[in-house]
């Protein structure tokens, strides 16, 4: 079967290299309109979706992940907010130009206000063991600005692994340490996730860096939080020696000299599941009804356009395939010729 279908698709689970990433973003501008804010990421060939606002604001534009709040008070402003999704359709369907973005917010700090920013480095490669780190925070083995942590173990069905907090939400500085590959059901993946959460002031500080963003990750990152282990009776944790895996582990992020752009998250196989999972019942509803026909139809008159993440997803079947779309072709032949016969 495609790979389309059964892979990851466009979402890079199956990256091998340790990668660091810009994972969120929220800045609010005190001179610019929606339609501004649009072509300062160079969306404007995308459409937005014109819904109800977040943070106080009364309305604001979305596209898959990426929201513009705006219509609150004069001195509101408009607030561009991208979640990690939205980070990575603007690295996709924008100009993806973090640099450029950060020069304009800098240059003009009068006019924008950076509310958060999130990096996150990526382990592939196992230099980080969630289970370790857990342990020495529970110990309280660790050296940090904040002395707020948690330490969770979710069971739950939905979502499970372990979740290490150091910092509040609230804080400006939240340094957040987690098993993203238990988050994605992928048990056989070593996929650490080590995230800065920055607010305000110390967003705005680590843009400024004229660093690479692996030198300034880790130097932040190590500011803020060392491991480190008993040095004999010793009682000033600040004192005690670090831990040579987290050395290690800062050393091996700050060679890493461009941030890395990870293609949005969408593939057949999340399609699928929206088409059966969720809106299974209505469309089999509906072709009981008026019958099959009558909905294939009405499906090719229908008012709204395919999305610029679906066409590149049809794109990408084609290159991969050989084959060219075509208007709703039978594929149950295809599927059926590629799926191997259960051996006897």
């Amino acid at each position: 079967m495609n790979n389309l279908l059964t892979n990851t698709g466009f979402t890079g689970e199956d990256s091998e290299e340790n990668i660091i990433l810009y994972d969120w973003l929220s800045v609010t501008s005190h001179k610019d309109r929606p339609e501004d804010i649009i072509r300062l990421i160079g969306m404007e060939d995308v459409e937005f979706a014109d819904t109800y606002g977040f943070h106080g604001y009364r309305r604001s534009l979305y596209y898959d992940g990426i929201r513009i709040n705006f219509d609150g008070t004069e001195e509101m402003g408009v607030n561009l907010e991208m979640s990690g999704q939205g980070c990575r359709v603007f690295e996709t369907f924008g100009h993806g130009d973090w640099k450029h973005l950060f020069r304009t917010f800098t240059f003009d700090d009068k006019t924008y206000n950076i509310k958060r920013l999130d990096i996150a480095f990526d382990d592939h490669t196992g230099l980080l063991d969630i289970s370790k780190i857990a342990r020495s925070t529970r110990k309280g083995w660790y050296a940090a600005k904040s002395q707020n942590n948690d330490v969770i173990y979710s069971t739950r069905k939905a979502i499970k692994g372990t979740s290490v907090n150091i910092g509040s939400k609230q804080s400006d500085v939240l340094i957040r340490i987690y098993d993203k590959a238990a988050e994605r059901k992928l048990p056989e993946k070593h996929w650490i996730r080590c995230e800065l959460q920055l607010r305000r002031e110390r967003a705005q500080n680590f843009i400024l860096l004229d660093k690479p963003i692996g030198e300034a990750f880790g130097g932040v990152l190590n500011n803020y939080l060392r491991f480190v282990r008993p040095t004999g009776n010793d009682s000033n944790i600040r004192r005690w020696k670090t831990e040579t895996w987290w050395n290690s582990f800062v050393n091996s992020v700050e060679k890493i000299s461009l941030y890395t752009k990870k293609d949005i998250e969408y593939n057949l196989m999340r399609v699928e599941k929206y088409i059966f999972k969720q809106a299974g019942n209505s469309i089999d509803t509906y072709i009981k009804c008026m019958g099959l026909d009558y909905f294939l139809t009405s499906l090719k008159k229908r008012e709204t356009h395919l999305k610029l993440h679906q066409k590149a997803l049809i794109e990408q079947y084609n290159r991969e395939t050989g084959e060219t779309v075509g208007e709703y072709e039978d594929k149950e032949a295809t599927v059926r010729a590629e799926t191997p016969k259960a051996k006897p």
